[in-house]
């Protein structure tokens, strides 16, 4: 595992390079990047492994990157990546990246007896036998010259996926479950996976159940207005306003700037800065559009205790069903879709419920996930008897 180190900051030289790779059947790579200043990210360096080689690619110097893209999408060349989803919606969010032919290390642990998602580090050590410093997990990726022992921390990222990609690809062979590790891997390859809601925030917020109509719209209103802010600007959301603050914008508004002085959860020069802008989108009128956004959240299903312990009973048993075969729960069943099919959530994605994981967990199991109605509990003869 002694390969040679390349640093690319020239433009010609990574062309070349990328030419070079883009012959290849497989690469390895990773991604730094700082995010918690801005909006949208920036990218400070990649790193490439291939045969026998790892090239860093300080991405402030060189500007076109499409040569390296184009290998992301290529479907001649695999992807080996840890923890990969990271990294292309990245490369999505900055070029409009969608790749293909993709593997990755920590989901395919997931299908050979790790828990979900492990570490990279971790998986190195069972598998290489080899313990990685990560004392640089958080670095100033635009600084240059970039400190030496962050960089040693950038080539250990990529260092051993070559050989991981080797070991777990025997394992996942051995277990029968190469097919599974690829169609897991897939959903990264499009475009879908990578697109968000605008709307995402306030359908999360579970004021949007508690407040009127007007407040409603006024809450869809700021939530867009502190994205514009963050956008034109390139600051993160928080920055332009904290998010628990968005309650006492909703309540306060209205009410001018004593109804912010009676709160005192906010810190005056908050609100005084943008209070004016606020109270116009309180006083606008609702357009069309806004009121189709609100028409089509879904209302809040009854509480019913009687499904929420069915679900929950049957969850266990699809854990059993992952401790018997070496699979991680968290990987088939994420806890976060589990919430919102047994909520009845319309946004559970039913495809959980296909493939691989209907494979794994069985028809009977499947079927009483999709329709989660009451489970019968018999006790006699020291035995527990369900039917549904």
């Amino acid at each position: 595992m002694n390969q040679k180190v390349h640093f690319l900051d020239n433009q010609a030289e990574f062309d070349r390079i990328m030419d070079l790779l883009a012959k290849e059947h497989w690469i390895g790579f990773d991604t730094e990047f700082v995010g918690e200043k801005y909006f949208i990210p920036v990218l400070g360096l990649v790193q490439v492994v291939a045969e026998g080689v790892i090239y860093l690619i300080d991405t402030l110097k060189i500007k076109q990157l499409q040569s390296f893209l184009a290998i992301v999408e290529d479907p001649a060349v695999l992807k080996i990546t840890h923890a990969g989803d990271n990294d292309y919606r990245l490369l999505f969010t900055l070029f409009g990246t969608v790749p293909s032919n993709t593997f990755d290390t920590q989901i395919a642990a997931g299908f050979v007896g790790y828990n979900y998602p492990a570490g990279f580090g971790k998986i190195v050590e069972k598998e290489l036998r080899i313990n990685l410093a990560k004392s640089h997990t958080v670095a100033d990726w635009e600084a240059r010259p970039i400190d030496p022992k962050a960089l040693e921390y950038a080539i250990e990222d990529v260092k051993y996926l070559p050989a991981l990609y080797e070991r777990l690809t025997n394992k996942l062979r051995r277990h029968k479950r190469e097919l599974w590790a690829r169609e897991e891997n897939r959903k990264w390859e499009n475009r879908s996976f990578y697109e968000v809601d605008p709307h995402k925030e306030l359908m999360a917020n579970d004021l949007v159940h508690q407040v009127d109509f007007r407040e409603k719209v006024f809450l869809m209103r700021l939530y867009r207005w502190r994205i514009e802010r963050a956008m034109s600007s390139n600051i993160p959301k928080e920055t332009v306003l904290q998010s628990r603050y968005i309650s006492t914008v909703l309540r306060s508004t209205k009410g001018g700037p004593n109804a912010f002085k009676s709160n005192r959860t906010m810190h005056e020069g908050v609100w005084k800065k943008h209070l004016e802008t606020w109270q116009e989108l309180w006083k606008a009128p609702v357009t069309e559009a806004e009121k189709a956004v609100l028409d089509a959240i879904p209302k809040p299903l009854p509480e019913d205790p009687e499904r929420e312990w069915t679900m929950e009973l049957l969850y266990h048993f699809v854990k059993k069903q992952c401790l018997e075969h070496e699979i991680s729960a968290a990987l088939l069943l994420p806890k976060g879709d589990f919430n919102r099919l047994k909520a009845g959530s319309d946004d559970f994605d039913h495809d959980l419920l296909h493939g691989w994981r209907a494979e794994l967990m069985g028809a009977e199991l499947v079927n009483w996930m999709k329709k989660g109605g009451k489970v019968t509990v018999r006790w006699g003869d020291g035995e527990c008897h369900l039917s549904m």
